[in-house]
């Protein structure tokens, strides 16, 4: 499950659990890491990307696409973005 390529669908599914908690969503995440075709560690890293983005914990740099995604989803409710996030 090497080099896997980010896109907006994954990412959402990330900020979701980053905003509101692995209990809030319809998978865990192992089921996250298999369904976009990546590790448990690369789903655990990008989630450290969010908290990056939220100036929360040792990291600082953070990728682009998941700027965006927090930029473009971060203030949906928890509903809203569950429905965009886990289709």
């Amino acid at each position: 499950m090497s080099n896997h390529s980010w896109i907006e669908s994954d990412d959402l599914m990330i900020l979701f659990v980053h905003l509101f908690g692995i209990e809030n969503s319809p998978l865990s995440k192992i089921e996250i890491a298999e369904k976009i075709g990546t590790s448990i560690g690369s789903v655990s890293y990008r989630l450290g990307n969010f908290k990056a983005i939220d100036g929360v914990g040792k990291a600082t740099h953070f990728g682009k696409l998941s700027a965006m995604v927090y930029r473009k989803y971060s203030h949906l409710s928890m509903l809203e973005l569950r429905g965009l996030a886990f289709k």
